[in-house]
């Protein structure tokens, strides 16, 4: 059976692998150990909420500064 090298440790086909002996568990763990390090992709909802909570106050202080000149300009119209 031919088997793409490329694919060989693909993670939809990790298990058949294994569990047919084309690759063993310790080749496995050997190529899981190269992987190089992507944690600083990954998704951190902890960060994510900082992240809103900081644009939620700008945005609401942005617009209060608004309002200050719609009034400012009431005001000005009005005298």
């Amino acid at each position: 059976m031919h088997i793409d090298e490329g694919k060989k440790f693909d993670r939809r086909n990790i298990a058949r692998n294994i569990k047919d002996g084309i690759i063993a568990q310790k080749d496995y763990e050997i190529f899981l150990s190269k992987l190089p390090d992507s944690s600083d992709k990954s998704f951190n909802p902890e960060e994510s909420a900082d992240i809103s909570e900081e644009a939620k106050s700008r945005n609401e202080s942005e617009a209060s500064l608004k309002k200050k000149r719609v009034k400012k300009k009431l005001r000005a119209k009005v005298k």
